[in-house]
């Protein structure tokens, strides 16, 4: 029940149409009684010959209170029964459409706008979360979250709602009919509806239990669709299109599996409610025909009766179906606030100041990092890096590189230790005047399927194009984006796609120098790159690079010669510093290094 009393409260903001809504759907419960009620007078009265031509008496107020007649409803110069009762049919119909159609579209605009706001806390609460959390979670479980999951809970609280609402004041109306009419043959008739309930209830928590393993198996299907998507080409470069069709038909089998278990118990709810059904009414045909006979009751008063109670098999049945809906969207809705709920490890410190302008230097003070605990991945690193200073950090795979870069813009926080820029803690400033100063070019080039414009200008409000074109051309990238068909406006696809390596790798130094960040991080910028492309990509960067503090990763050594200092790193820990003419000349892990990659380029 938390879960529900959590969707529940994102109602809160649309409580007055929510409130509007539940008067119009008790006024149509209300016309739906009164629109069974006119049948007694039909037979009773219309039907009969025999029968007076005195006031239409619809119900008696409870405990002998007033009566309620036909008549004080309608003008006074209407006094032919059929038609005060066909006015009254059809004016009562008229009520109940218009109350159920304002009623239904108030309470869709709320489930949308709640399902909406859903959606849009989940997806901000997501992408505010660290790259650890990335790391763990596949991205086709949090598209399946975002997509499939608010899915369903999208249907229970907008139509399930509103069949929820309808379906109740229909049947507490229909309650009053058969009651007021007789009961006695009510209460009895009402024994069987234990026996729906207790069943329909145990299949309810079956059906919440199968939809989150349905919602699991989906999350599986959109993992295996997004990396089969993402790695096309390795696929089809490896023929490996066959076991990929295995592996999806593997995972549309499971879910199969898992979705035919909900299928058989929501299936199974109808049947039990007709067999009860058919033993009630079978009851009912006998009783009714001896209280016709002893006049106990009239043919009229019983057709009403066995009419409210016949509808009244079809707002359980709905608000069963209902029920069912409702389980799979708390189902769902688990893995919905369990990332609502979880907590970035990297957060802002209450009263974080604003990082000023970079001008002295980024300091490593014996910083410690680990993704597991008790497994170190950097242990002890002190490193100082000038204002325009170029640093190169190498070392083997695996040496905790990338991360060593990814600790100073925050992307993961220090396990022990600080780090501080022009002597502030980055702990102790905001998230956004760190990365705002931080450029990045990474070896995974992440292009937008948008124009070559806003990509190059992402990250910073355009001033005008004559800035991003200026940034192009720095890049060398100005050339080859006149060529295409619309220029700067040309779309370049999913992830550049439409792009060359070089040329996705180029508009990503554009990025870069349009940002205009005083400090750049390289990560293997050049190392997926032919010779002709890496030979463009590094006289960009080089340009870019220029009045920067540069940190630049790399595996190819001959990057980094010219940089000011080069840090080894060695199974996470500083083994040597110096130039690179001075680390060749030491014999330590660079010089290996150095030789082992000069020794294989050899012919």
């Amino acid at each position: 029940m938390s879960q529900l009393k959590r969707l529940l409260s994102f109602i809160r903001p649309y409580s007055l149409r929510f409130v509007v809504a539940v008067v119009l759907m008790a006024a149509v419960g209300a016309c739906e009684a009164l629109r069974i009620l006119l049948i007694q007078p039909v037979f009773d009265r219309v039907l009969d010959p025999r029968a007076s031509s005195g006031p239409i008496r619809l119900f008696q107020m409870p405990f002998g209170g007033q009566s309620i007649y036909l008549q004080d409803f309608l003008p006074h110069w209407v006094h032919n029964v059929w038609t005060m009762v066909a006015i009254a049919l059809i004016a009562v119909t008229v009520a109940k459409g218009l109350a159920e159609f304002l009623a239904t579209y108030f309470i869709n605009y709320v489930g949308h706008s709640v399902v909406r706001d859903l959606r849009n806390l989940l997806y901000s609460r997501i992408i505010q979360q660290s790259i650890s959390f990335f790391t763990r979670n596949p991205t086709g479980r949090l598209m399946s979250a975002i997509t499939n999951d608010i899915e369903k809970i999208q249907n229970a609280v907008s139509q399930v709602s509103a069949d929820f609402l309808k379906e109740c004041f229909t049947l507490v109306g229909l309650m009053a009919v058969v009651f007021y009419v007789d009961w006695q043959l009510a209460l009895l008739s009402l024994v069987l509806v234990p026996f729906v309930v207790f069943p329909s209830a145990n299949l309810g928590r079956y059906i919440r239990v199968s939809s989150r393993s349905s919602q699991d198996k989906m999350a599986e299907i959109n993992n295996v669709l997004q990396e089969t998507f993402t790695g096309i080409r390795i696929v089809k470069a490896f023929v490996m299109e066959p076991f990929e069709v295995a592996k999806f038909k593997a995972a549309t089998r499971r879910l199969l599996k898992i979705n035919l278990r909900w299928v058989r118990a929501q299936a199974a709810t109808s049947p039990l409610m007709e067999i009860l059904g058919a033993v009630t009414i079978a009851g009912l045909l006998l009783y009714a025909r001896n209280a016709i006979l002893h006049h106990a009751q009239t043919t009229g008063g019983f057709v009403v009766f066995l009419v409210a109670l016949f509808k009244m098999y079809e707002p359980i049945k709905r608000l069963t179906g209902v029920n069912n809906a409702l389980q799979q969207a708390i189902g769902a809705s688990e893995k919905v606030f369990e990332f609502l709920d979880v907590r970035s490890e990297v957060v802002e410190k209450p009263g974080a100041i604003n990082l000023p302008p970079f001008q002295k230097e980024i300091v490593f003070d014996h910083v410690d990092f680990e993704y597991e605990d008790g497994v170190p991945l950097l242990q002890d690193v002190n490193l100082r890096i000038a204002q325009g200073e170029v640093v190169a950090i190498v070392g083997s795979s695996g040496a905790g590189k990338t991360t060593l870069a990814n600790l100073i813009p925050r992307f993961f926080d220090v396990t022990r230790g600080r780090i501080f820029v022009d002597g502030q803690d980055v702990r102790d400033v905001t998230i956004s005047s760190v990365r705002g100063q931080i450029g990045m070019v990474t070896q995974e080039t992440i292009l937008f399927n948008d124009t070559v414009f806003n990509n190059i200008c992402y990250g910073r409000k355009p001033q005008n194009e004559a800035e991003v074109v200026e940034a192009a051309r720095v890049a060398l990238a100005h050339d080859f984006i006149m060529e295409m068909p619309q220029g700067y406006q040309t779309v370049i696809g999913e992830r550049g796609q439409r792009l060359s390596g070089g040329q996705r790798q180029r508009i990503a130094v554009a990025r870069a120098l349009y940002k205009n960040a005083p400090l750049l991080i390289l990560d293997e910028a050049t190392s997926e790159l032919d010779t002709e492309s890496e030979m463009l990509v590094q006289r960009a960067l080089n340009n870019l690079m220029s009045g920067r503090t540069v940190l630049v990763i790399a595996h190819r050594l001959s990057t980094v010669r010219r940089a000011d200092r080069i840090v080894v790193l060695d199974r996470g820990t500083v083994s040597e510093i110096g130039t690179h003419d001075d680390l060749v000349n030491r014999g330590g892990i660079y010089q290996r290094l150095h030789d082992l990659q000069f020794v294989d380029a050899e012919p």
